[in-house]
This record gives structure tokens, sequence and C-alpha cells, in this order.
């Protein structure tokens, strides 16, 4: 197998130097992002801003949802955009917790926020929220409101939100990358969040 390789630029300690090879870039992200694994998830509280403009996808006729209309529930809010690699790889874990949490008081929000010009063609979002088989409601966000609102910073990125309505917890990146086990601790901190008055 032939694999090309392309040089990378790094600025080290004052010096440049030259490295070649996809395994290298893939190291130098994987402990970045370990790193950052340690610390999740984050702990918040701060009202959640509430959800504004774009077209909604997976909701009765197109109706919004409002956070607002929620207090008293538990809300999962993600942001993601289709053609982002570690996004994708969160999907299954939403699709479960759409499951698991079924009749339960708590909804699950996708917030699809492009990164790319494809991405900001709504036919698209349309078309992949379809392939992926995703049935939870999405909000489209195609100018960034709800990112900026949001104070946004990584694809994917999770929220908790309690039956106040406040931020409680948040997680930036993959679920699972590195063995990180998100997925049971989130759910677990949802079990908590069902559980306060």
């Amino acid at each position: 197998m032939t694999v090309t390789k392309t040089p990378l630029v790094l600025l080290t300690a004052g010096a440049l130097t030259l490295i070649t090879g996809v395994s290298i870039i893939k190291g130098l992200s994987s402990i970045l992002l370990a790193g950052a694994a340690r610390t999740q998830p984050i702990t918040m509280n701060a009202p959640a801003p509430e959800l504004v403009g774009g077209a909604w996808l997976n909701t009765p006729n197109g109706a919004s949802i409002a956070l607002a209309a929620r207090r008293g529930k538990v809300t999962i809010v993600q942001f993601w955009t289709f053609s982002c690699y570690n996004c994708l790889n969160n999907l299954p874990s939403y699709a479960r917790w759409h499951r698991q949490f079924a009749g339960r008081d708590v909804a699950l929000i996708g917030i699809h926020t492009p990164e790319t010009a494809k991405e900001r063609v709504a036919a698209n979002v349309i078309r992949r929220v379809k392939e992926l088989a995703i049935e939870y409601p999405i909000l489209m966000d195609q100018q960034h409101t709800n990112w900026d609102r949001w104070d946004q910073r990584f694809w994917p990125t999770v929220y908790l939100i309690d039956k106040q309505g406040r931020l409680r917890y948040r997680w930036e990146g993959e679920l699972e990358y590195n063995k990180a086990g998100g997925e049971a601790t989130m759910a677990a901190l949802v079990e908590k969040l069902l559980a306060e008055p």
C-alpha cells in the first residue's frame, strides 16, 4: 500500500521543523484531545439561551421548540454539522439516548450549524438528516445565530439543561474518544437531573 505524505511545518521551541506523515498529525491530535477528555464533562450553571431562527426538521409541521416551554423537563442539546467526522461518531450515542429517554420528560435537540459551504445548503442538511436516520428534532442554524448565542467553540458539543432551564453540563468533542465513556457519563447525569425537584 502506498501512502502519499504531505509535509507539515510545525513551530516548536522557536525553530521550524519539517515533519511528514499522516500518523504524526493523528498522534498530535490524539495528545491534544486526550487532555480535553480527562476534564469532561464540564460543570456549568447558567441560563440556557433560547433557541432562535432557522427551520426545524423532525417536528410536527416544522414547528419550533422553545426551551422556555420545556421547563420542568430535561433537555439535551447537541451542536453538530453533517460533514464533521467527530459529529458523526456521536450520532449512535444520541440515537441510543433518544430511545433510552423516550417518554421520560427528556428531549434531545440537534442544532446543525454549518462549517463548510455545502453544509450551508438547506437541501443538503435535509437529505443528510434523512440518510443518517435522525429522528429527533433538528434546528438548522445556517447563520450561526444559535452558535454565537451559546458561545460555541467546537463541533460536536453536547449540553444538558435542567428542569429550571439552566445549562448544567457540557461535553466537547466525541463522547467515546479514547474510551472516555461520555455516553454513559452524560446519560447518568440526565438521570440525576431527572431526579431533581
